[in-house]
């Protein structure tokens, strides 16, 4: 990932990382040869927890820090209060006071976190720390909580025409196919753009970066920042970015980018609000949990998350993907992406004691390091009456797959629940369903002392069966 002479715009579409542009393409890579800009991306803490998905634009601010360029992370701890309705047919629900401040220092932690380890993994490849551009974390209560309705009318409102906001696709889908739009909803788009140009006019920030479903939202943050630039200059003042017109300059006029929504290649979309979050915390989703999500990644999606998330360079991921289609079994690139991810996400000593952990569950008979702890990994220690003999359900709950027996059997009777076997020694395991409620756990579910279960596809659990006098 050592620092490339090659133009930021040309190594994010060369990763996949650029679904649209809002703006003139030429205009943006001409602009990024000649001067260094400042990028900015938000995120409002509507959850505990980023997810996968808060990757991909901050994937896009690390590259764009790399190559020399500025970058701000902007967590929306007002916009939040507010809620994006970007793609949605239903408003979000009202989320108490605590728990948004709750949600906000966990997700403003979990973003400076990220930069750490980003930074540390671009410092380990050869970038020079001081030839990085600048990286600055945000609050946009910091200047949203003290604008007035007054100045916000005034200075943005003025300029914003009611038609052009009624044609934006949000709008009109969550009118027509959703449950209406309320004033605060529809008003968001100009919040947004408030705070790009807050930043725009006291830093400079000129490309905003969004998910697939920002672009509108970009779109209308480009007219604020125009209409406020123009139309706030100070009567005898010329700003550096107008003209002696009064017009904007075109070298200074904002632009943007989307990156891509996360699907597979089936076209499933997975992220926060599809239902199966994958979530960075590592108390919602372990690293041992997050490492086998990964790992299932299919053959036909794998190379495309390997540019996404990780900073493997662009060769190395061919010559990986070579040696992957001479023994796919292996998944080797699989377990690249896994270890990269957890790297980024959880520091690189988590991400090699969990590749280790999965290794040693794939092979059962290799001797293990240590106790399992249950606490990073997907492991727990149970002693043997609390396994052996009892239904499928009691050692769900037990192992902490299931709130309770009674959600166990309704598990096992859905056809969630697997378990890992194989035929003998060196042999490749097989995850088999369990869906009879009535069945109890017998030695002979064991691997090597060890009961492996699998909820879903990925979420997976070791038990490690001991004597009772051991615990």
């Amino acid at each position: 990932m050592k620092r490339q002479s090659s133009n930021l715009l040309d190594t994010l579409e060369s990763r996949g990382l650029i679904n649209q542009i809002a703006g003139d393409r030429n205009a943006l890579h001409s602009l990024l040869q000649s001067k260094k800009l400042s990028f900015y991306a938000g995120i409002d803490p509507t959850a505990p927890s980023l997810h996968l998905g808060h990757l991909l634009p901050l994937m896009v601010l690390f590259w764009t820090a790399i190559h020399g360029h500025n970058a701000v992370s902007l967590v929306g701890g007002a916009t939040a209060r507010v809620g994006d309705p970007s793609g949605r047919l239903t408003s979000r629900a009202d989320t108490a006071g605590e728990v948004q401040r709750t949600n906000f220092k966990s997700m403003f932690s979990q973003v400076g976190s990220l930069w750490k380890t980003a930074l540390l993994y671009a410092e380990r490849s050869g970038n020079e720390k001081e030839k990085m551009g600048q990286q600055t974390l945000l609050d946009n209560a910091q200047w949203l909580d003290g604008l007035t309705v007054l100045d916000f009318l005034k200075m943005l409102g003025s300029g914003m025409r009611l038609g052009t906001m009624l044609g934006r696709d949000t709008v009109k889908n969550k009118m027509e196919k959703g449950d209406g739009m309320s004033f605060a909803e529809f008003t968001y788009p100009l919040l947004q753009g408030w705070d790009w140009w807050h930043m725009y006019s006291k830093m400079g920030v000129q490309i905003q970066v969004g998910g697939s479903d920002q672009y509108g939202n970009i779109i209308a943050g480009m007219d604020a920042v125009k209409h406020i630039a123009q139309a706030s200059a100070p009567d005898g003042e010329q700003p550096q970015w107008l003209d002696t017109e009064g017009r904007m300059r075109s070298e200074d006029a904002p632009m943007g980018l989307t990156v891509p929504l996360l699907t597979t290649s089936a076209g499933e979309k997975f992220g926060k609000s599809a239902g199966n979050a994958v979530w960075l915390d590592g108390s919602m989703t372990s690293p041992f949990d997050l490492y086998g999500f990964l790992l299932r990644s299919a053959d036909a999606d794998v190379e495309r998350y390997l540019k996404l998330f990780t900073f493997v360079p662009l060769i190395t991921i061919a010559e990986v993907m070579r040696a992957h289609s001479t023994d796919p079994g292996k998944r080797k690139a699989q377990h690249l992406l896994a270890r990269e991810v957890l790297a980024l996400v959880h520091g690189n000593e988590v991400a090699m004691k969990t590749q280790q952990e999965h290794h040693a569950m794939r092979n059962p008979t290799l001797a293990s390091s240590g106790p399992y702890s249950g606490t990073e990994s997907g492991s727990v220690v149970i002693p043997t009456s609390e396994v052996i003999g009892q239904s499928w359900a009691r050692v769900l709950a037990t192992a902490g797959l299931a709130a309770s027996r009674s959600e166990g059997t309704r598990m096992l009777k859905s056809g969630a629940v697997y378990t890992a076997s194989n035929s003998g020694k060196g042999a490749t395991l097989q995850f088999n369903a369990v869906n009879d409620p009535r069945v109890v756990v017998g030695r002979g579910d064991l691997v090597d002392g060890k009961l492996l279960l699998r909820i879903g596809k990925w979420k997976v659990r070791v038990v490690e069966v001991v004597d009772d006098k051991i615990r």
